[in-house]
């Protein structure tokens, strides 16, 4: 038996693949619903077609272009490498998880995960009641129970995400992101009347969020929020029979705090091997993760002139045609790409932290 907590996308996704290959899967959600309360943009790039087929009527919007904004509100425009889908993230994840059901999954709502006792057998406790399993995954958000109860929580460093839906005249096939806004703002077009603007940030959040909101002159449907983990290279993700997957395990990216396709690429990774799934996952979306990271820290030092200049540099045809010839679900394949078509990007590294 596999234990799974949380009905989020990759914990459900890694239960349908277990399911599929005929594994018995408990899939545990601590919520009445699947995909509530929502805490996501909903975004994801053209990469989610590589991993499993997409429902048409599950996607609400269709993303074809991308505006970069600078401090000084400048901007530069380029066409994405492929489409980027935007959902409503509960059917999205109702979408994934009605798949392991299919496939024999149980899910089990209402159900917290309440701690573990791990000796010669495990047995996790949901609610009040221990029962017996043979491998448990938590797959249970940025503050994962699963890791703090197992010894697998290490130093975890986070940011606070606000977005709310909006009023607001917007040009439905093109998102923007802007610099200067905390770490970064977004706006996420639904349609061409309603949009899902946000910013992640360490501090001041509401304040930079205010900014934003005043900026578009947008008008607020409903607020969503939550905590996005910062990636750290040295999680602990198997200890024993228990291993962490997607948020859980810090796997997001830490230039756009997306984490939607890592998690769906380890939980592939997991139910290929659970075994060799830290040295797997590592493999496929380590390095991608770590130079986003290292991406992030050099970003979070930038001056407002520096933000300015890093726009105008990109300006350049040279430089966008790299961004639209490369999905930025994977930094590692076209980073050093940029450094060598500007040699000015160079001047950035000066900001560079290894710790």
């Amino acid at each position: 038996m596999i234990s799974i907590v949380g009905a989020g996308p990759s914990g459900s996704y890694l239960a349908y693949l277990l399911a599929k290959k005929g594994e018995k899967v408990n899939l545990y959600e601590e919520h009445s619903v699947v995909g509530s309360p929502i805490q996501c943009t909903g975004l994801t790039t053209s990469s989610l077609n590589g991993i499993f087929d997409i429902d048409e009527n599950i996607v609400i919007n269709k993303i074809r272009y991308a505006r970069i904004f600078s401090p000084n509100n400048n901007f530069i425009e380029v066409k994405l490498t492929g489409t980027n889908y935007v959902f409503d993230r509960d059917t999205f994840d109702k979408y994934i998880v009605n798949m392991a059901i299919n496939e024999g999954a149980k899910l089990h709502l209402n159900s917290k995960y309440n701690g573990c006792i791990n000796n010669n057998s495990l047995k996790i406790k949901i609610n009040n009641e221990f029962k017996e399993t043979d491998l448990l995954v938590g797959a249970d958000g940025p503050f994962s129970n699963v890791a703090k109860t197992n010894g697998m929580y290490n130093d975890r460093k986070f940011v606070y995400g606000i977005q709310a839906r909006t009023k607001l005249d917007c040009e439905e096939d093109k998102i923007d992101f802007y610099l200067g806004y905390g770490c970064f703002g977004w706006v996420v077009p639904e349609n061409n009347k309603i949009a899902r603007i946000g910013i992640a940030a360490y501090d001041n959040s509401r304040v930079e969020f205010d900014r934003l909101i005043k900026l578009r002159k947008a008008t607020i449907l409903n607020y969503q929020s939550g905590m996005i983990p910062v990636y750290n290279p040295k999680v602990t993700t198997t200890k024993d029979n228990v291993y962490l997957l997607g948020d859980a395990a810090t796997q997001v990216k830490a230039t756009t705090y997306g984490g939607i396709i890592q998690g769906l690429i380890a939980a592939k990774e997991m139910a290929k091997s659970f075994e060799d799934y830290d040295k797997n996952w590592r493999k496929s979306i380590g390095k991608d993760l770590w130079i986003s990271l290292y991406a992030r820290k050099i970003m979070d030092r930038f001056t407002t002139n520096d933000y300015n200049e890093l726009v105008r540099l990109f300006s350049q045809y040279k430089l966008k045609k790299v961004l639209e010839d490369n999905d930025r679900d994977y930094l590692a394949g076209f980073a050093l790409q940029l450094l060598i078509k500007e040699p000015k990007l160079f001047k950035f590294l000066k900001y560079i932290v290894f710790n």
